[in-house]
């Protein structure tokens, strides 16, 4: 059924006339950078010469008229021309219903006489006389009711018949640009380009986000990161560098990730929440861990809490971590809270790295990096360099050699331990008494007992391979 049967002075290109194109080209933030007034290459949709217009972020030219034009599309040209017809059949209906409901609608209201008729027996038991009264209020309210449930019958039937005969709209089925079963033309291809490389978001990204979240499983694509909330989509290719609006060149990443990105655009705070989880960190300038002078940290969301033990079995659960020499996935964690210090080790190669007690968003990923991950793997490496001139000698490496030491300097101080003298006054352990280096006397091995007992026994000179 077509619109004119609903409402004959309904007029379809007014209503897609209503869309504001100044507003719509005002809210495009980069516009105003992309708009020129001398273009000297033709129009990629038209063909055109014609200076006024905007340029792509593949450097493409695309003029006032056609932007205009493609600015209100959101499907394909077969699509799109279903989608405008189901809103035109919407929004006649509307008109048609508000005109049909203003002539013929009809509210039920139940009369108040007749409950002032009830109300007044009282009076009339009290004077008979205004029995009359009672009479004429009940006779003309219940008088009202019938007629307004009259009204109100034939009301009903007429919206019944009106419905029948003006369904609803049937929603079409809507297939996007980037959907890989969507039938294009030649056009619509030649669209689709403009849309890969439009400067700002292009007008279907909402799309497009749920598109790449369905296929990252709604997780930061950095492994080893527990953050699932406030997740952005992010270019792998910049737009800067030609990266196109499309699901192949997106990727999923929290709100922490993204604010580490060095491209432009990324200099602004991303996300407005703030809990007692997270909280957002302006711009600020952060000394460098490996190396001297500072750096500028972009404004990011961060956790308010350092990892916890109980976070990096849920890591380890979520990412398979498992060591890179042996293979085995049972991890060992040890957090020296003290020192703000994570230890790593694998029990079966006894291979093991020490690493700083930092947020989950940091540790995880840099655990993922160290060990191996049999599931769940991210498809992108976060940019530490945006917090730090650090380049992974954090961690240290995955080799035993750290392990390997501190059974070396254990079993040594066993050994040293074994060769020292015995005081002979009390027979208790000695060591070596150190002078200050105003002190004018050498280091002499000295009871460990002096300072509880009082004990001064001694062993006048250390060894010189003591001393």
């Amino acid at each position: 059924m077509t619109s004119e049967h609903w409402h004959t002075e309904f007029n379809p290109s007014k209503f897609l006339s209503r869309v504001n194109l100044a507003q719509l080209i005002e809210r495009n933030e980069i516009y105003n950078e992309s708009s020129i007034s001398d273009a000297k290459s033709p129009c990629i949709l038209c063909g055109r010469s014609n200076s006024v217009g905007i340029l792509l972020n593949d450097k493409s030219f695309l003029c006032h008229k056609c932007y205009s034009e493609v600015a209100l599309i959101s499907y394909p040209e077969k699509y799109e021309a279903l989608r405008r017809q189901f809103v035109i059949a919407t929004e006649s209906r509307r008109l048609a219903w508000d005109g049909f409901k203003d002539k013929y609608g009809h509210k039920s209201d139940e009369s108040i006489l007749v409950f002032l008729g009830w109300a007044s027996i009282l009076l009339a038991l009290a004077n008979p006389t205004f029995l009359a009264l009672t009479a004429v209020l009940l006779a003309i309210g219940y008088l009202k009711n019938s007629e307004n449930k009259r009204k109100t019958d034939e009301w009903l039937n007429r919206k019944a018949q009106w419905e029948q005969s003006n369904p609803i709209p049937h929603a079409p089925s809507l297939k996007h640009f980037h959907d890989p079963t969507a039938d294009l033309s030649q056009r619509d291809r030649q669209i689709l380009k403009i849309f890969n490389h439009w400067p700002g978001y292009p007008p279907f990204w909402g799309y497009l986000r749920e598109v790449v979240l369905k296929t990252d499983n709604g997780r930061c694509q950095v492994s080893g990161c527990p953050s699932r909330l406030e997740l952005h989509i992010h270019h792998i290719k910049p737009v800067s560098e030609g990266g196109e609006h499309a699901p192949g060149n997106l990727v999923s990443l929290c709100d922490f990730h993204h604010a580490l990105e060095p491209e432009k655009g990324h200099e602004r705070i991303w996300g407005n929440i703030k809990t007692r989880y997270f909280t957002l960190v302006s711009e600020h300038e952060r000394s460098n861990r490996a190396s001297s002078g500072t750096h500028t940290v972009r404004p990011h969301l961060r956790r308010l809490q350092l990892v916890t033990l109980q976070e990096l079995k849920e890591l380890t659960r979520t990412y398979g971590f498992g060591c890179p020499q042996c293979g085995d996935t049972h991890i060992k964690f040890t957090l020296y809270s003290r020192k703000n210090v994570i230890s790593v080790e694998c029990p079966t190669c006894a291979q093991s790295v020490e690493g700083p007690q930092e947020l989950t968003e940091e540790t995880g990923p840099r655990l993922a990096e160290l060990l191996r991950v049999t599931r769940n793997q991210g498809r992108w490496k976060a940019r530490w360099d945006m917090l730090s001139e650090r380049t992974g000698t954090v961690w240290g490496d995955w080799t035993g050699r750290r392990a390997a030491k501190k059974r070396k300097e254990y079993k040594q101080r066993v050994e040293q331990d074994s060769k020292r003298p015995v005081c002979p006054t009390c027979g208790a352990d000695m060591r070596i008494v150190r002078p200050r280096p105003s002190d004018k006397w050498k280091p002499f091995w000295g009871c460990t007992q002096f300072k509880i007992t009082g004990c001064k026994g001694s062993a006048r000179y250390a060894a010189a391979k003591h001393g």
